[in-house]
């Protein structure tokens, strides 16, 4: 016989784990006792009680099955995955309580979390140890955005002359580089698409 431990979740009851049934062994010895011949063999006798076993009660933490029905639900449990509960049913249910995801709706990226048991993770969710480089690049460029969408006009303003004069001062850099080793920068070409860039970018939107 074999024991298949259970759980309450919610409103679900599902397997966690199946081990032998739990044996009584003072109630199997009066049982066997009783059916002991003076003609039996000890290997007899032996045989007797390993075929009359009384086994203990498991309460209602367990259900007590066959050794095939066991097996069964041993096999469900090791195939079930990472994110799957076995039911008492034996049917899997899905289980990606507090798993956080990002999902884009609109054209944007939105971080969501499961609460609940038994819901799916949709097909377009993804985890964050699943991003592509190029996922996380349009997340973290989204996430800058909408930081500086948050700032005040003062705050923008000052915010963004600090990055104009950031660049400059790695052109003016590069090019006094560039003389001392004989070689040719053009400033205006390299600042170019950066200034472009930062002035898009504190316009608050996107072109």
């Amino acid at each position: 016989m074999k024991a298949l431990y259970k759980e309450k979740i919610g409103k679900y009851t599902i397997y966690t784990h199946v081990a032998d049934a739990p044996v009584d062994p003072e109630a199997t010895k009066q049982k066997v006792e009783t059916m002991i011949k003076p003609e039996m063999t000890e290997k007899d006798v032996e045989k007797l009680y390993m075929d009359n076993l009384v086994y203990s009660n498991v309460g209602p933490e367990a259900d007590l099955v066959e050794d095939n029905v066991g097996e069964e639900v041993q096999e469900k449990l090791a195939a079930k995955g990472k994110n799957r509960l076995l039911l008492t049913n034996r049917q899997y249910i899905a289980d990606y309580r507090d798993t956080e995801y990002w999902i884009k709706k609109s054209g944007k990226w939105e971080k969501e979390k499961i609460e609940e048991f038994g819901v799916e993770l949709l097909p377009s969710a993804v985890l964050q140890e699943n991003l592509s480089r190029e996922q996380q690049e349009e997340i973290s460029a989204q996430q800058e955005e909408e930081r500086i969408n948050n700032l005040s006009p003062e705050q923008k303003a000052e915010e963004k002359s600090n990055r104009l004069h950031a660049i400059a001062r790695e052109a003016l850099n590069r090019a006094a580089e560039s003389e001392l080793l004989g070689e040719t920068f053009d400033k205006q070409a390299w600042i170019k698409p950066k200034k472009a860039e930062i002035e898009k970018l504190y316009r608050g939107k996107k072109e």
